[in-house]
């Protein structure tokens, strides 16, 4: 390749990132491998047809390998020849846990690229070849077609903006790149190691495909991309269903066709991933059809991670985060303060609703010895409940009863339940008070 035809490439990808986002501040991924090398090449002349651009490369160090220090040199060196500012990471990698080496890698490495982007956008050097790759890869774990979709050119999440402008360039074609703009790269050595999937999907399985099927990678990366089309299209049906269903609290299941598997598993696979961000099972969509068509299941349960569960209360079906609840005892909450047990935190605020509000003085007592039989009488009632009782009448679900408390005032009165009511006393002895407060209860994912 000519360098001519090469900077008339890189032009291209240029005007295409410049058209799609803004690029004030972009930050490379840099391994110095030859896909993460266009990328920062690429950056630099963005930066030189957009001058108020800032170009940051991350380069991560695994601290596994003997040639890091050879890595980090080169890539040092080639940062000071375009005049790219470069930060270098070192990562915590622990194996183990269910996740293999390159999950664990994978991760760490994301984690660091993103605690430098600061609002910036993150490039990565994603392209053809890592597509056919990953398509073969969710075909052994029988993904479906959000699976075998592949990765977007850009992506907005929470995470972040994120950009693969190589996606439609071959490794070939990349190095043939490089090497026509006056630049080299490192090889990593890892690469030929057949222990990771990847790589044995690239030297051992794909090469005998293309030997008996030419051209099969194109073929891959077209049925990609009508995987891609038709999950697009499916997401667009399923959200109709899906935000009918939605309330403020969890899903409502009655008003889903719970005959409708394949429509339900598409809906219970949108709440799941809307609520927890995490890609979802097959057995698990398969244990929370079970959970809609038991009968009022309320301590029926889907481990959905270690930080979130799937629970029924009701017709509502919810995504709890796990979470300690507090003790059994009583402890002291003062005005101002912002009291956490457990993975909750307990404070108190100012209100204008009389049926929550109630006086203090300074502080209140949170006590957690509820028992079912309890009884107390919410403000404006003549009569008395049993605390089990008001908890199903206030749709309090069974999970979240051992994070609700009784408020008392020094002198031991009942104030009120939790965040739920005041209690008939307190409400006629705030009668004509200034200031009013009610229980604050917000949980964390521990």
């Amino acid at each position: 390749m000519q360098a001519e035809e090469a900077r008339r490439i890189l032009d291209a990808l240029a005007e295409k990132v410049i058209n799609a986002v803004p690029v004030d501040r972009l930050v490379i991924g840099l391994s110095g491998g030859a896909d993460s090398t266009l990328v920062l090449l690429l950056a630099v002349r963005i930066r030189e047809l957009c001058p108020e651009s800032q170009v940051q490369a991350v380069h991560c160090i695994h601290g596994l390998d003997a040639d890091d220090p050879v890595w980090l040199d080169h890539c040092t060196r080639l940062c000071q020849r375009v005049k790219v500012d470069l930060v270098t990471p070192r990562l915590h990698i622990v194996y183990g846990g269910g996740r293999s080496p390159e999950e664990v890698s994978r991760a760490e490495r994301y984690a660091a690229l993103l605690d430098n982007l600061k609002g910036g956008v993150l490039m990565l050097g994603h392209q053809a070849d890592d597509e056919v790759e990953s398509f073969l890869l969710a075909l052994k774990r029988g993904s479906g077609p959000r699976g075998l979709s592949g990765m977007h050119f850009l992506i907005r999440d929470e995470r972040g903006t994120i950009v693969r402008p190589l996606l439609e360039l071959h490794k070939k074609q990349i190095e043939e790149i490089i090497q026509a703009l006056g630049f080299d790269f490192v090889y990593d050595i890892s690469n030929s190691y057949l222990k990771f999937e990847r790589n044995f999907i690239r030297l051992k399985v794909l090469p005998l495909l293309k030997t008996r099927f030419p051209g099969i990678d194109c073929s891959i990366l077209r049925s990609q991309k009508l995987c891609g089309q038709e999950h697009e299209l499916a997401e667009r049906y399923t959200r109709i269903f899906y935000e009918k269903a939605l309330t403020p609290r969890g899903l409502d299941i009655a008003k889903l066709d719970l005959t409708d598997e394949t429509l339900l598993t598409s809906v219970l696979r949108m709440f799941i991933n809307t609520h927890t961000s995490l890609p979802v099972e097959y057995s698990c969509i398969q244990q929370a059809i079970a959970l809609c068509r038991t009968d009022n299941d309320q301590h029926g349960l889907v481990k959905i991670s270690d930080k979130y569960h799937l629970r029924r209360y009701r017709s509502l079906l919810c995504v709890v985060p796990v979470c300690r609840a507090p003790e059994k005892q009583v402890y002291e909450l003062r005005l101002g303060q912002k009291l956490k047990l457990g993975d909750v935190c307990y404070s108190l605020e100012e209100t204008d609703d009389l049926k929550k509000g109630f006086k203090v003085a300074d502080r209140v007592l949170l006590d957690f010895n509820l028992k079912g039989q309890m009884r107390l009488k919410p403000a404006a009632r003549a009569h008395s409940r049993e605390l089990k009782k008001l908890f199903g009448e206030f749709s309090v679900p069974v999970w979240d009863r051992d994070f609700e408390c009784l408020v008392l005032n020094d002198r031991q009165e009942i104030l009120a339940l939790g965040d739920l009511f005041v209690q008939k006393q307190a409400e006629l002895s705030s009668v004509g008070e200034d200031r009013l407060y009610c229980l604050k209860i917000e949980k964390t994912v521990s």
